[in-house]
């Protein structure tokens, strides 16, 4: 099957965050340990996307569509990409601040928050303003294991490799593979224990660095 790379529109919002949780959801800790309904997790990620869809000088938003047929017409999103061009002094970025429903359970989101700070705390010891960054891709359970992440990526990587950008990519255990046939180098882990959530296996991502092109 051919897939096609364009620019995200914000009618494909929608269909990005159901399928970012339905990607996710067999493996993510976040997505298994009641956080929050799902209706409330979808809104989330709608509301994150959009934050990245509003600024386009700082991010770069792809989305791999389907080749239109008789069964899906105008095409499906079988995955998507979202990249960080790098921080410049003169420039102006908002920062996405999740807005959580009141009745949400002040506990949990307090644990949420702290693990998020931890996270972030880990990666500033790898990552500097001058580096690109992906900050999010995933394929469709649907068109998992076509190529499409791959896909995607090459794309993206094109644009970096001709700014000879450094790059910065958070991995998980699923994605690691991919990055390292793309050049990326393991720079240190950062390991999570969630078992008092209800979920034996920790959150484990790996901060991975893929040098410039020419350097």
């Amino acid at each position: 099957m051919a897939f096609t790379i364009r620019a995200a529109s914000p009618t494909d919002l929608p269909s990005i965050a159901t399928l970012d949780i339905a990607a996710h959801k067999p493996t993510s800790a976040l997505l298994n340990i009641n956080l929050l309904p799902p209706d409330d997790i979808h809104a989330l990620y709608l509301s994150r996307y959009a934050h990245f869809l509003s600024q386009p000088d700082h991010y770069r938003f792809l989305v791999a569509i389907t080749s239109k047929n008789e069964t899906t017409h105008g095409g499906d999103i079988a995955g998507f990409l979202v990249g960080v061009r790098p921080k410049l002094e003169s420039s102006e970025e908002d920062e996405w601040n999740p807005v959580f429903p009141e009745d949400a359970p002040a506990e949990k989101l307090a644990w949420f928050s702290g693990l998020m700070k931890s996270m972030k705390e880990d990666k500033m010891k790898y990552f500097k303003n001058d580096m690109w960054e992906l900050e999010a891709l995933a394929t469709s359970p649907s068109y998992q294991r076509r190529g499409v992440g791959s896909l995607l990526l090459t794309h993206w990587l094109q644009e970096v490799d001709i700014a000879r950008g450094t790059l910065y990519v958070r991995a998980s255990r699923s994605g690691r593979g991919l990055y390292e046939k793309l050049g990326c180098v393991n720079k240190g882990e950062h390991s999570v224990d969630v078992s008092d959530h209800g979920w034996t296996q920790p959150i484990v991502n790996t901060n991975m660095i893929r040098a410039a092109k020419g350097t």
